[in-house]
């Protein structure tokens, strides 16, 4: 039987309360196994990086259970929460959080001095990691001299250097030229296949479906599995943005034939000027 190395069951997260209240993610369902890497997309606003920050121990849920390689986040007490960060979860985010003050080598080496052997343990490890993304000859450089694409792979580097078994990241091609944002996606795939890390991505990039084992949807704070939903993905006959047909709501009948937008805005101009975006 395949292990699984994160589960969340009926995760709730609501900031508010009363009539202010928002649910930002509500009684989500999530399993992943070794070498997974699954994505997840969704609007802005849908609530993916609460997700994430839950999934990731950073943010407690207002209900629902996690467990990450078999230890129950709910059960633990906050004091206990970053330990089990630093040797269970590796962090990529969009905008790199490196520090400055530090070498490539330093930044990566970093999140070592949190297990036991700490940093001069860890060598070894990140000798292997700056090899294998191609950093060695930027190995004593600042963050302040490298490229977007450096950046990010230290990050990954600096998120794989404990052998975490789950790694999370957040935008990781978000502030990325094409072939760099490429690049990172190819080392994240790699890197859930060779060493049987399961990968979890929130993304906007379209790219990245060609490479996840499965694709998730966050809208109103629901996931789905979008495969399973069958989505049917329309244009929004005004301003051309694309659009889930089976889930919106915003919707206008003109000469026998409906359309779908993707805001209340465009359908008002679609209704004042049918003829000017209307198929006929």
């Amino acid at each position: 039987m395949t292990k699984t190395i994160l589960t969340a069951k009926q995760l709730c997260k609501t900031f508010g309360s009363g009539h202010t209240a928002v649910t930002a993610v509500n009684q989500t369902e999530l399993s992943i196994k070794p070498g997974e890497l699954v994505l997840i997309m969704g609007p802005s606003g849908s609530g993916k990086t609460t997700l994430l920050s839950m999934l990731g121990g950073l943010l407690r849920p207002s209900s629902g259970r996690i467990s990450i390689d078999g230890t129950e986040l709910s059960t633990l007490k906050e004091n206990a929460l970053p330990a089990i960060r630093a040797e269970k979860v590796g962090f990529i985010f969009q905008a790199f959080n490196l520090l400055e003050a530090l070498s490539v080598e330093d930044n990566i080496l970093f999140p070592a001095q949190l297990l036991p052997g700490g940093i001069n343990a860890a060598r070894p490890r990140a000798n292997e990691l700056i090899e294998r993304l191609g950093l060695d000859k930027r190995r004593d450089a600042k963050p302040a001299t490298l490229s977007g694409g450096e950046k990010q792979r230290v990050a990954i580097a600096r998120a794989l250097i404990n052998r975490p078994p789950l790694i999370l990241a957040d935008e990781p091609t978000g502030n990325l030229d094409s072939q760099s944002g490429q690049d990172v996606m190819m080392v994240l795939h790699d890197i859930a296949r060779d060493e049987g890390r399961a990968v979890i991505l929130v993304t906007h990039d379209p790219r990245v479906e060609d490479i996840a084992d499965r694709i998730l949807w966050l809208e109103d704070g629901i996931l789905r599995d979008r495969k399973e939903d069958k989505h049917n993905w329309v244009h929004c006959p005004v301003c051309n943005m694309r659009v889930d047909e089976w889930t919106a709501e915003l919707r206008y009948n003109y000469h026998r034939h409906e359309y779908v937008f993707c805001s209340e805005r465009c359908r008002e101009r679609f209704k004042a000027e049918p003829g000017k975006y209307s198929a006929e």
